[in-house]
């Protein structure tokens, strides 16, 4: 993994849990938490494994 891909990784990171602290202060966890654990779904559905499929069509 290249230098500047593993600093955006960690800055990427950094920021996300910044906004996540920064949300729950202004807005409160129950209505922060449910949010949290749609990004958190959407992410495990995109990052999910696709079968290798090589057919013609």
């Amino acid at each position: 993994m290249p230098v500047t891909s593993f600093a955006l990784l960690i800055l990427s990171v950094l920021a996300a849990a910044a906004l996540t602290i920064w949300a729950v202060t202004a807005w409160g966890m129950m209505t922060v938490l449910p949010l949290l654990i749609s990004v958190a779904l959407i992410a495990r559905w995109a990052m999910a494994h696709v079968p290798h499929d090589d057919n013609h069509a």
